[in-house]
C-alpha cells in the first residue's frame, strides 16, 4: 500500500496522473509584422575596368563652364597656356568671345581680342559688362555697346611688368585691360581721351561702379603703367576679399 502511494505521488508530480495540468499547446508562428526582417542581401559593386590604351576618359564638365553657357556667354574652353614659369597657371581657362546683355534679349557685346581668362573671372567680368556697362552706355549715350577692345587677358608677368616682385593677376587669368568701348553708332569711347579732352562722364561712372565688382581698378591718373587703359582684376589683397584698390 505504501509503495502504491509513492507511485501515485510521483505520477502527480510528473503530470501523468489524473487531474494533472495539461501541457501548453505550441504557439502559432508570429505575424509577418512581428517577424524579424530577413537580412538584406549585400550586392557587390561590379568591378571597375581600367581604360584600355587609347580609350578616351569621360570627365564631367566644370560647373563654371556649364553656368556661363547656360547664361548665354559665348565661350570656348582654352588650353592651359604654356609658360616657363610654373606659377603662371589658370584655373579653368576659357576664351571669352561675347557676353549677353540680359536687359536687351538677343544683344551680345563682343570681345574683339577674345581674351583667355579664368572661368570665374570671365563670369565676374561678363556680368559687369552685361548688367552694368551696356545699360549705362545705352542710357547715357543713347546707343548700344557693340564691342570692347581689351588686351589678351592672361600674361605671365609680374605686376606692372616689373623685373621682380609679385606676379600680376594676369598670370592667373584674373585680370583684363580695357582700351576702348566700341558703340553701335560707329563712335568709340576710349579709356584715354584724345588730347586734352576730359573723360566722358559715362566712362567715369562705369569706372567708379567697377569698384563694387572687382578688387583692383586702375586707370589713367593712377600711375604711369595704367595711363592708357583700365585695369580690373579680382585678385585677393591680404586676408579679406573686401579690400579694394580703387583708383
Amino acid at each position: 500500500m505504501m509503495r502504491f502511494g509513492l507511485v501515485l505521488a510521483a505520477a502527480l508530480i510528473l503530470g501523468h496522473g489524473p487531474g494533472a495540468a495539461q501541457p501548453m499547446p505550441p504557439l502559432p508562428p508570429p505575424r509577418p509584422s512581428d517577424a524579424p526582417a530577413p537580412p538584406l542581401a549585400v550586392q557587390s559593386e561590379p568591378p571597375q575596368r581600367a581604360p584600355q590604351d587609347g580609350a578616351q576618359t569621360v570627365t564631367e564638365p566644370d560647373p563654371c563652364l556649364a553656368q556661363l553657357k547656360a547664361a548665354g556667354f559665348d565661350i570656348e574652353v582654352a588650353e592651359q597656356p604654356s609658360t616657363t614659369n610654373e606659377l603662371c597657371r589658370i584655373d579653368v581657362p576659357v576664351r571669352l568671345k561675347a557676353v549677353p546683355v540680359w536687359s536687351r534679349p538677343g544683344t551680345m557685346v563682343r570681345l574683339s581680342a577674345q581674351p583667355i581668362l579664368a572661368c570665374r573671372f570671365a563670369d565676374r567680368f561678363g556680368y559687369w559688362v552685361g548688367d552694368l556697362v551696356a545699360p549705362l552706355v545705352a542710357g547715357s549715350l543713347n546707343t548700344e555697346l557693340k564691342s570692347i577692345q581689351t588686351g589678351p587677358g592672361f600674361e605671365c608677368r609680374n605686376r606692372n611688368g616689373a623685373a621682380t616682385g609679385k606676379l600680376s593677376a594676369h598670370a592667373e587669368g584674373l585680370a583684363i585691360d580695357i582700351a576702348a568701348f566700341e558703340l553701335a553708332n560707329g563712335s568709340t569711347l576710349r579709356v584715354k581721351p584724345d588730347g586734352d579732352t576730359p573723360p566722358n562722364p559715362a566712362f567715369a561712372s562705369l569706372r567708379t561702379a567697377a569698384c563694387g565688382w572687382f578688387t583692383t581698378i586702375l586707370g589713367p591718373g593712377s600711375d604711369a603703367a595704367h595711363a592708357d587703359h583700365l585695369h580690373v582684376d579680382m585678385q585677393q589683397h591680404g586676408s579679406s576679399d573686401r579690400y579694394r584698390i580703387c583708383q
